[in-house]
């Protein structure tokens, strides 16, 4: 009988990401294809619609406000989030014990990839509407969103000491 080892996980002052080989290159893909689309220099209208919720609304009141904060701001996240992308790519082609911050930006690109599956799934905070868009529950997509889902609760679950 196999016992079942967390995939993120305390060790010493630190933390292991450790996923299988498929689960790593289907992640590192991911990230890679996510980078792709923040750093396309004329996104089409699909891609800014499946980032969009990358770059949360600053000043939902106001339009010019809006715009001179996603001015001012966005080339700043998106180089925040390729930093993340670096980094979860280091820790899962090294797969030693990594610090609190490394920890942190492997949470967030997982997170960024999560957000852009929303997106394509219609997933819904309301909580009056379907968490997705009907004939989604079956679909490859939406097993990627909970897997994905399922790995930011034990990188939380890490970080919390739980």
């Amino acid at each position: 009988m196999s016992r079942f080892r967390a995939p993120v996980r305390t060790k010493g002052g630190g933390f292991v990401v450790d996923l299988g080989s498929d689960e790593t290159a289907l992640v590192r893909r991911l990230t890679g294809e996510l980078r792709a689309l923040l750093t396309d220099p004329d996104p089409d209208g699909e891609a800014q619609r499946l980032i969009v919720r990358l770059f949360p609304v600053a000043y939902p009141d106001d339009e010019e406000m809006e715009a001179e904060y996603q001015r001012l701001m966005r080339e700043e996240l998106v180089q925040s989030k390729l930093a993340a992308f670096d980094v979860i790519d280091d820790v899962l082609a090294a797969r030693t014990v990594i610090d609190e911050g490394q920890l942190v930006a492997v949470m967030q690109s997982i997170n960024s990839i999560r957000l852009v599956l929303g997106v394509m799934l219609d997933v819904s905070d309301d909580p009056d509407v379907d968490e997705v868009a009907d004939g989604q529950e079956d679909s490859p997509e939406y097993a990627l969103y909970n897997y994905l889902s399922w790995l930011l609760e034990w990188c939380v679950r890490a970080l919390s000491g739980t």
